[in-house]
């Protein structure tokens, strides 16, 4: 049997399949919510997809151990891009790529920093954004707003915990081989990633070296480890308290 498995084709997913043995996998990429769907599906049988997919439906899979992409402090690619304070504003765009960032802004705009805007499907007409990914990356990088907000880092500061945006989930119908082969595949992959990174041999085209280092060292952790799995279950308590 091969298996399929969904792979977020920005950035932050390089170090996980960095180096992977595709002999007994096919990768299927997509943004986070697309994955979701396609997992749910069946139409893949495991992948690395948002963190709220797992919370909310922990008996439809198995969790991969001891992967995640969280941010450490910064996350550094999940932004609100406002053109003034958060306090202010009336109206926010919230990407659909990710529910997991979704509910992470809502819970931010709405919990701390005490505003309900409307939210706009249409970007051009929100005073505030919320992108992931390397459109995040890629915007902050226009320098075109005035106030930005890091996600990662406006849950930091709350809570002193990394936040987790997305875990590798694999279904529970799929033998349990897989998700060790997996998490094998994970730990190798990371593992020569990281080497090659202090080699300078990790060459990203159209991201500056220095960001490619700062980024991966400084902003991104991949072991769900126990200030992580609290965070997680923190989260979790946040969605249910707060209706998100």
């Amino acid at each position: 049997m091969r298996i399929k498995i969904g792979k977020v084709n920005y950035l932050n997913t390089l170090p996980l399949f960095y180096d992977w043995d595709l002999s007994q996998v096919e990768l299927v990429e997509g943004h986070p919510s697309e994955l979701v769907i396609k997992l749910r599906k069946g139409e893949i049988e495991g992948g690395i997809v948002s963190s709220v997919e797992y919370l909310l439906n922990k008996e439809n899979y198995v969790l991969v151990p001891n992967v995640c992409i969280a941010s450490r402090e910064r996350a550094c690619s999940v932004y609100i891009f406002s053109k003034k304070p958060l306090e202010e504003i009336s109206s926010i765009y919230l990407t659909r790529a990710s529910m997991t960032a979704r509910k992470l802004a809502l819970y931010i705009v709405r919990e701390i920093y005490k505003k309900d805007p409307e939210i706009l499907e249409d970007k051009n007409k929100a005073q505030a954004l919320m992108l992931i990914g390397d459109e995040a990356i890629r915007e902050k990088q226009s320098k075109k707003w005035e106030y930005l907000y890091d996600l990662g880092l406006e849950w930091f500061k709350v809570h002193k915990l990394p936040f987790v945006f997305a875990l590798f989930l694999v279904r529970k119908d799929i033998p349990s081989k897989y998700s060790e082969y997996i998490a094998e595949q994970c730990q190798r992959s990371k593992k020569k990633f990281f080497e090659e990174l202090e080699a300078g041999n990790v060459v990203v085209e159209g991201f500056d070296a220095g960001f490619v280092h700062d980024y991966f060292n400084h902003c991104l952790q991949y072991e769900l480890d126990d200030k992580a799995w609290k965070s997680l279950e923190l989260f979790n308590e946040i969605l249910m308290k707060y209706n998100l």
